[in-house]
């Protein structure tokens, strides 16, 4: 989400801020702080470090990903994919052609060996029997994306009303039926991962169908995701990221000023919690996935009323014009 404003104009350039140091808002640097357009760039980060929720563990003796665990279609038109190649951070298989033009339908692959809590093995057979029937309701769900109208508002509850259903025509014994349904709320817990989100329960039905499949098989950084991000931040001049920096709300349409422009005026003020405050022309808010809507909306210095207003008209840059009444 960005803010703008018109008000002032600071001597070389505009003045640019970005909220938040994980992969988006490191991004987001990275495309701006070669620009000449744009000489005043910092972003503010909450925490001691970089990479939002890309974090690897090493203190189990190998890596250990903490968030972020694999690339999802790692093929060319994929800029996650892009960064790390180009950081060399991938393998000669990861980076070959015949990896990249893998169609997998957006599904993740199957694992080569399952095993129930008891420890026994679960057969592969069954593992791929529930992986067909989850997949391919996944793929029914694509179908809402024009209709007028949908049965459920939720792709979990459509998937769960549909498997539902398919319950009732089994005809095994009670233990391998749990067996079944243990094995498709694995299903269940991996396409939140995809889809990032803490249940399916949460993704809306109707626009489920927007999401763009790459092709490729999904890869891993075999010395941790977080590889990328320490390129990136490395790629910053060394003074750009501020960490400990959590920023308490933002100010809008307004004429602050700073000691250091003597003069100048900028239409947004971005108050962090230690009273620290950032005058700027331009803000970029990177959001965590999992970031309540109301705490949005609170960053944003918004009233609930407005940030409903935005949420409704499905306002990807958030300008002064909507941000108050």
């Amino acid at each position: 989400m960005e803010a703008t404003g018109s008000v002032g104009e600071a001597p070389g350039g505009r003045r640019v801020l970005v909220v938040g140091g994980g992969i988006a808002g490191l991004g987001a640097a990275q495309r701006l702080c070669g620009h000449s357009a744009f000489p005043h760039l910092r972003v503010l980060e909450a925490t001691a470090r970089a990479g939002g929720r890309i974090r690897s563990e090493r203190s189990f003796g190998g890596v250990v990903e903490v968030g972020a665990h694999w690339i999802h279609g790692p093929s060319r038109g994929n800029p996650v994919f892009q960064l790390a190649a180009d950081y060399g951070l991938l393998g000669e298989k990861e980076l070959s052609e015949e990896n990249q033009l893998v169609e997998t339908g957006g599904h993740v692959g199957l694992p080569s060996v399952s095993y129930a809590s008891s420890g026994a093995r679960v057969s592969l057979q069954l593992v791929a029997e529930m992986a067909t029937l989850f997949y391919s309701l996944i793929d029914q769900t694509r179908e809402f994306l024009h209709a007028a109208e949908t049965p459920v508002p939720s792709v979990g509850e459509y998937l769960k009303k549909e498997i539902g259903q398919h319950v009732t025509g089994w005809t095994e014994d009670e233990e391998t039926r749990k067996l079944k349904l243990a094995v498709l709320n694995s299903f269940f817990n991996l396409e939140c991962c995809v889809s990032g989100t803490h249940s399916m329960d949460l993704v809306a039905l109707a626009p489920f169908g927007e999401y763009t499949v790459l092709p490729g098989l999904d890869c891993t950084f075999s010395k941790g995701y977080q590889g990328l991000t320490n390129c990136m931040v490395a790629s910053l001049p060394e003074d750009m990221v501020v960490f400990e920096k959590p920023v308490k709300t933002i100010h809008w349409n307004g004429s602050f000023q700073e000691a250091a422009f003597p003069g100048e005026t900028f239409p947004v003020s971005v108050e962090c919690e230690d009273g620290d405050r950032f005058p700027v022309h331009h803000v970029i808010v990177t959001v965590p996935l999992g970031l309540s809507t109301f705490s949005v909306g609170s960053l944003l210095g918004l009233s609930p009323s407005s940030w409903r207003l935005c949420r409704m008209k499905k306002y990807f840059c958030v300008s002064p014009k909507c941000s108050g009444e």
